[in-house]
């Protein structure tokens, strides 16, 4: 008779799997989810009271976690092709906490917060349509979470452009990788550098409109 799911014995397995990944990852990555979410989340946290006096209070800490998170992505990806979960659940589990605290700290919280789900609902989704269409693979797709939580609260117009810009520098290195007799190519550098080259141009256009 198969154990109910809400049993001990299930529990204990689960939490047995669980330690079981954070050490695989901590051995494969340098870094365990147990450690590195709570510590990335509380920077965060930090950051975004940091910034609560200015209209930058979600997406200049969302850059900063990005810009550290997206790095160790984009240098393993490089070296082995592959999108650790060690890099991308705290870097999202940090983004989400921002998140949250515009919810608590802006009048137009909710609202701000519906669109930014929305809107990398729909990254995912693209992504997860190329994934069936077998044109990315599984860990851009984990990486479209969270690059479209970075994205997102800017509009789609800039998704789009980030998506566009990592899609054709993308097919160039992969071109020319090919040539060079390689089968895959490194997507994550590619979708690291255009979202947060479009996030950075996008900020300053808005800093520029407020102090002009």
């Amino acid at each position: 008779m198969s154990p109910n799911p809400g049993t001990p014995g299930t529990s204990r397995g689960a939490v047995a799997f669980m330690k079981a990944e954070a050490a695989r990852m901590k051995a494969s990555d340098g870094m365990s989810p147990a450690v590195s979410i709570p510590i990335s989340v509380a920077c965060t946290l930090l950051l975004v009271l940091l910034m609560q006096q200015t209209i930058l209070l979600y997406q200049m800490p969302a850059m900063a976690l990005s810009l550290v998170f997206g790095a160790l992505v984009s240098i393993k990806d490089l070296k082995q092709r592959r999108v650790p979960d060690a890099y991308t659940l705290p870097w999202t589990a940090g983004l989400l906490a921002a998140l949250a605290m515009v919810i608590v700290i802006v009048p137009q919280g909710w609202s701000i917060a519906g669109q930014t789900l929305a809107l990398t609902g729909v990254h995912v989704g693209f992504y997860g349509l190329l994934l069936l269409g077998k044109a990315t693979s599984m860990g851009d797709l984990k990486l479209s979470l969270p690059l479209g939580l970075l994205l997102a609260p800017l509009g789609l117009g800039p998704m789009i452009w980030a998506v566009a810009l990592a899609g054709i520098t993308g097919l160039i290195h992969g071109l020319v990788l090919k040539r060079q007799g390689q089968s895959s190519y490194p997507a994550a550098p590619h979708m690291v550098v255009a979202a947060l080259l479009v996030s950075t141009l996008a900020i300053l256009a808005e800093l520029s409109q407020v102090l002009l």
